[in-house]
């Protein structure tokens, strides 16, 4: 709970500093005169003074706040050249977006560094999406796709890699899941009806992709798996019932899947017990000539979370790459391009209805996330994880809601469109609006997190 809490603090309190800086510093470069620098909400714990403005800490960490002179309408305005509305609109709109870029620029270094240091990514991820196992009575399974299949488009959005198809599956709609598939050198035209999926991916809808041997990486405890004796580092070699036999990962997958409840017969292949200071990992997935010992083990394929499994996870292919600081930075913003793509298509989805709302996690799951990344031991996974809440809350400050810098910068192109100001009433009910409707989203989004570890349904029936 401590590593929780400090994590989530550091998390909050680095992307919450980073994007008020933002708004300081522009403020600032343009001349306008800067009140308070709060990082959180609240009544003010310590800070001071210089330069005419007050930096402080306030209690609570969801927020911060610039304060600057003459920034609304019912402040005291003097007309002074520095305050914020004697400005012109350009300026505004620059001070309004410098918050969100800042929080962008951050995610983009960070994975700079990433990229320099070099990172490890997942083979399939690259490779066509040709599919591998079907899970029985999926959604992939119920729609007739099949194992072999080459997956040629989504929507009509054509997809060449696995990550193609993972990014077009997750901004695809439900009700108009199509699919392209080529098999056997003919083309078929597939419709996945994939009503009440919470979460749009390969694995959600039943298939996932196929990789040449089944090493096991890890065992879940307490699964017949643990209790049958499957060990990381295991090689199954081949799953057996009644004369049929699975050799491949594909196969393996698929006869687990059919056969909830009926003990199957793996054939496992576990390497003879490696030099002490030696990888244990490596010598079993790279040295298929090291002295082994052939097993046989009796696991019965059981039910959890609608899914067929008996609890393992395979060790799945990866390639290291590695680039120079040019080559890093385009990478980066490439990669960070693609993620604030996939968010605004997500939550398009989610207000036209074809997508679930508890895709949206808010400060408990960040905690929660935050807490698990920092007991990783990893800062390099850690400082991952960081860049990737500085570039959501980056994109979350864009969106046009009143209150947050997107609305400002909404009303900001209004005005410069229409030629004129708005009403100082119509300002005033645009802010309470989206007040209100930012407290309805935080308390809905407090409520989606409990909701994710705690059962609402069953302490209420």
């Amino acid at each position: 709970m401590l590593i929780t809490v400090l994590a989530f603090i550091v998390v909050l309190g680095i992307t919450i500093t980073v994007h008020e800086f933002g708004h300081f510093a522009m403020a600032k470069l343009l001349k306008i005169r800067v009140l308070v620098f709060s990082l959180g909400f609240g009544p003010r714990l310590a800070g001071f003074t210089r330069g005419g403005t007050e930096y402080r800490l306030s209690p609570f960490p969801l927020g911060g706040y610039v304060k600057m002179a003459g920034e609304t309408f019912d402040d005291d305005r003097q007309g002074a050249a520095d305050e914020f509305l004697s400005h012109p609109k350009w300026h505004r709109l620059l001070v309004a977006l410098s918050g969100p870029f800042m929080n962008i620029l951050l995610a983009v270094v960070i994975m700079t560094f990433s990229y320099m240091g070099g990172v490890y990514i997942a083979r399939y991820q690259k490779q066509p999406p040709i599919v591998g196992p079907v899970s029985a009575d999926s959604v992939a399974k119920r729609a007739g796709l099949a194992t072999g299949d080459l997956i040629l488009s989504v929507r009509g959005n054509a997809v060449k890699t696995w990550e193609d198809l993972e990014i077009a599956l997750a901004t695809a709609p439900r009700a108009l899941l199509d699919l392209v598939v080529e098999r056997g050198g003919s083309r078929m035209d597939l419709h996945l009806d994939a009503a009440g999926l919470e979460q749009m991916d390969s694995a959600n809808l039943g298939f996932k992709f196929s990789i040449p041997q089944t090493i096991v990486a890890a065992v879940d405890p307490d699964s017949p798996a643990q209790r049958a004796g499957l060990k990381e580092g295991d090689q199954i070699i081949s799953v057996r019932k009644d004369g049929q036999i699975g050799r491949s990962y594909d196969d393996i997958l698929n006869m687990i899947s059919e056969n909830k409840g009926v003990p199957l017969d793996f054939e496992v292949r576990r390497p003879a017990i490696p030099p002490s200071g030696s990888d244990s990992r490596q010598a079993s997935s790279n040295d298929l000539s090291a002295p082994a010992s052939l097993l046989h083990l009796t696991i019965t394929p059981v039910e959890a979370n609608g899914r067929i499994i008996v609890g393992f996870v395979p060790e799945i292919p990866t390639d290291f790459e590695k680039f120079g600081l040019g080559g890093a930075a385009v990478q980066s913003v490439r990669r960070n391009f693609e993620m604030s793509s996939l968010t605004f298509k997500i939550i398009g989805r989610i207000f036209k209805g074809s997508a679930s709302v508890k895709t949206i996690s808010g400060p408990i799951e960040i905690a929660r996330l935050s807490g698990s990344a920092a007991r990783t031991g990893s800062a390099l996974f850690f400082f991952g994880f960081l860049g990737l809440v500085s570039l959501q809350l980056g994109v979350f400050n864009l969106l046009p809601i009143p209150i947050l810098d997107g609305g400002v910068i909404a009303l900001l192109l209004i005005e410069g469109v229409i030629g004129r100001d708005l009403s100082l009433g119509i300002k005033e009910r645009i802010v309470q609006v989206g007040f209100v409707f930012l407290i309805l989203l935080m308390g809905f989004v407090v409520f989606n997190d409990l909701s994710k570890i705690v059962d609402f349904e069953k302490i209420f029936r």
